[in-house]
């Protein structure tokens, strides 16, 4: 009995492993092909293959053609299957289950079955696309194989494409071209808020795929303001495949993109091509400005509807380039915070474009400060040498490297370098968690890198770097190589980042030598800080000040030391060294600043005023001429106290060296102060004419205070002077009998000084 049982479960065993799938194909008839596309059967691994980048239009419910080696159920799913009549989606593994036993599973090797959404573009006629200018009519169809919802079809050809990019356009090796979207009317992809442009990004230097989307995802993590959103699509133009690409919002003014005032707001790039209609160099730091929004005819910097932007930004660079930088109200003409963020992600992703400079967006709303972001095209980012290849440049700080001065400069502000030490340690978990998002990303693309690949191996643009050892055509080996370089990027960042810094590294003072400070900069306590000077007891210079330690509430910490000329000096120019030392956990540190002191000593001068009326009001400014032919510009006279005369006959003032009248250089009547070009003169008039110029209501209120004594010079005598601490208590209140008053203070720290309609603010250091 036994034996007959055996013989039964073995005849059971041999029944069912000979049931197979004989053939499988999808005919030329449902592909709409002139020839049919077979399957390649692999019975050990029981899969049936499909090799093709060619479109296929129904993919998503395509007729199946089978054949078997007999008669006998086949379902997918639950639903039984007819060779030749039902369909199913194969942009992915579709599992053909022969009497609920033998399993096999259809694979395609498609771009189409990638798992990502597809974007298929027609143009009119065909036409090539040759032009990043001019736009072509296209028919474009999107499908989105994990939301319907997403799928549309414009057949109207009112929508149009042209190419887009530089170096990817005009490199004749970069065969993989980056698009623009202009739709005819407002269209939104993948849910976002509708546009009329869209970017179709090619990525022709990534071996990776994931320069600019790990870029843009540190931009969800900063926090950036309209940064940008990515999703990886594959592209067909015209019936061929093209790749991967990345599909993001075109950086413009617009509602879903830079979202402010279209007319009173404006956006600019700031990029060495510097070939856009609208642009101009900035004053200081030479600095190649492209304005993208506002969008006036005539599209010309010399079209005054600009001047607004071109006098804003300039404002800027003009702070930040002046001698008394950062204490002249630079902050106040920026978000600081999109500053730090924005230049973090340049140093997390050691972006070459940055330091060039390229690809650099900035904006400001109407009645807003300036904001940089958002960020923009990293193909030059992760260790690039400008020899097309990646990872192979050594550890760096893009302020140590070719990165412009403007932004060098920043970092001379002791608030602005302690908060960007502050941010760095506020967002370290989110910067070291990259790598998981890297490895996220390479699973998901793995499939359409092998395509993309297959079409457009990345180093095709420049073929003789073939052998180059660090990129391969292998996405998830170059994501590993990626994965090492960030690691090793963003550890050499923490150290360097957690390093005591000082600023400025030089400070010049100019005639009236108020004390200026340097500072440590710190995230965390120092200890052991000394200042000497190198000349020693020798050094036209003297510590002001004790050391002040002000703790930011965040970890951050600068403290700071105050310096300035000895009050002894005689001569005119003097220079030495101020040298800083301090301990951070067991590393000690030491700075130089260099120090100047320029007197532009002014004894007997003769100015001659041009263009001046015969009756000169209140505050305006009017230019003077020394006799000597020198020292053109626009000045503005500042009377403390005497009398001060013009003659109208020959238009001239007199100064023999004895007298209370500052002078302020200004330029090109800008109104914005230039210390570099300052005064300070004192004058005596000779003579006094009836229509003579009262320059007595017109001196700006000055005050100082070190070591518990607040000075206050200005239009005193006969008003009441009040000062006040930060938090509103009455410190003096008086009525003046003289220009200059000196106040005796209780306790170090912040005091508003007020006179009239006039009122600073002052710190009291020691």
């Amino acid at each position: 009995m036994r034996y007959v049982i055996t013989i039964i479960f073995f005849f059971a065993i041999f029944t069912v492993q000979s049931q197979k799938i004989s053939s499988f194909r999808f005919t030329a008839e449902a592909l709409g092909w002139s020839s049919d596309l077979v399957g390649i059967i692999d019975e050990g691994n029981k899969t049936i293959t499909f090799t093709t980048q060619r479109w296929i239009e129904d993919i998503a419910k395509l007729r199946a053609t089978f054949s078997l080696d007999g008669n006998y159920e086949v379902k997918v799913g639950n639903v039984v299957q007819t060779s030749g009549i039902t369909t199913n989606d194969f942009r992915k593994d579709v599992v053909y289950v022969l009497n609920g036993i033998i399993r096999y599973t259809v694979k395609f090797l498609s771009p189409l079955a990638s798992g990502l959404p597809v974007i298929k573009i027609n143009t009119q006629n065909n036409a090539d696309i040759i032009s990043k200018t001019n736009y072509i009519n296209m028919i474009f169809t999107f499908t989105d194989p994990n939301n319907a919802a997403n799928n549309f079809t414009k057949t109207d050809m009112k929508d149009q494409i042209r190419g887009r990019g530089n170096d990817s356009w005009h490199n004749p090796n970069a065969k993989k071209k980056s698009y623009r979207i202009k739709f005819d009317k407002k269209t939104s992809l993948f849910g976002l808020v509708a546009a009329k442009s869209w970017v179709i990004h090619a990525q022709y230097r990534d071996a990776t795929l994931l320069y600019n989307p790990t870029a843009f995802e540190l931009g969800n993590r900063f926090n950036i303001p309209f940064n940008h959103s990515f999703y990886f699509v594959e592209l067909y133009l015209n019936g061929d495949y093209k790749g991967n690409f990345l599909v993001t919002e075109h950086n413009q003014v617009n509602p879903g993109r830079v979202d402010i005032d279209e007319n009173e707001g404006w956006l600019v790039e700031v990029d060495f091509n510097y070939d856009n209609d609208v642009k101009f160099r900035t004053t200081n730091y030479n600095l190649p400005v492209m304005v993208k929004s506002p969008d006036f005819e005539p599209l010309t910097i010399n079209n005054p509807a600009f001047d607004f932007v071109r006098k804003e930004f300039n404002a800027l660079t003009d702070a930040v380039a002046s001698a008394d930088f950062p204490d002249n109200g630079y902050r106040d003409l920026i978000n600081m915070q999109s500053f730090i963020d924005y230049m973090l992600i340049q140093e997390i992703t050691d972006n070459g474009d940055f330091a060039a400079p390229g690809s650099i967006f900035i904006y400001k709303d109407k009645n807003d400060v300036i904001n940089m972001g958002p960020v923009w095209d990293f193909d030059c980012g992760y260790g690039y040498n400008y020899n097309y290849v990646h990872f192979n440049t050594p550890n760096r700080r893009l302020k140590n490297y070719r990165m412009n001065d403007f932004w060098k400069k920043l970092f001379e502000d002791p608030i602005f370098a302690v908060k960007y030490m502050e941010r760095w340690h506020e967002k370290y978990d989110d910067i070291v968690s990259i790598p998981d998002f890297m490895n996220e990303m390479a699973n998901m693309l793995e499939k359409s890198a092998k395509q993309n690949f297959q079409t457009w191996w990345y180093r095709s643009y420049a073929p003789w770097t073939n052998s180059n050892p660090y990129e391969t055509n292998d996405l998830l080996s170059s994501v590993s190589k990626l994965k090492n370089w960030y690691v090793s990027h963003v550890a050499f960042l923490h150290s360097e980042i957690n390093k005591v810094e000082a600023a400025p590294a030089k400070r010049t003072f100019y005639n009236y030598p108020e004390p200026q400070t340097v500072s440590f900069i710190s995230y965390g306590e120092i200890s052991d800080m000394a200042a000497s000077f190198r000349n020693g007891n020798s050094s036209a210079f003297e510590i002001a000040s004790d050391f002040i330690k002000t703790p930011t509430g965040n970890g951050g910490i600068f403290t700071s030391v105050s310096v300035k000329p000895k009050n002894t000096l005689t001569g005119s120019n003097y220079s030495d060294v101020l040298i800083l030392t301090c301990k951070k956990q067991g590393i000690s540190y030491r700075f130089e600043t260099t120090l100047n002191y320029i007197v532009n000593k002014v004894d007997q001068n003769m100015f001659s005023l041009n263009n001046v009326p015969n009756k000169v009001y209140g505050d305006e400014n009017f230019f003077l001429t020394t006799t000597g032919g020198s020292g053109n510009g626009a000045v503005t006279f500042n009377k403390i106290s005497g009398n001060a005369t013009i003659d109208q006959n020959t238009g001239e003032v007199e100064i023999t060296g004895i007298g209370d009248i500052l002078v302020f250089a200004t330029k090109d009547e800008d109104p914005i102060y230039k210390r570099t070009q300052s005064q300070i003169l004192t004058i005596t008039v000779t003579q006094d004419v009836s229509n003579s110029r009262d320059l007595s209501q017109s001196m700006p209120l000055i005050a100082n205070a070190y070591n518990n004594v607040l000075h206050v010079r200005g239009r005193l005598t006969g008003k009441i002077l009040r000062v006040y601490t930060v938090t509103g208590g009455m410190v003096y209140h008086n009525i003046a009998n003289t220009d200059a008053i000196d106040i005796p203070l209780k306790a170090y720290g912040i005091y508003i000084v007020s006179v009239g309609d006039q009122t600073v603010k002052v710190a009291n250091e020691k």
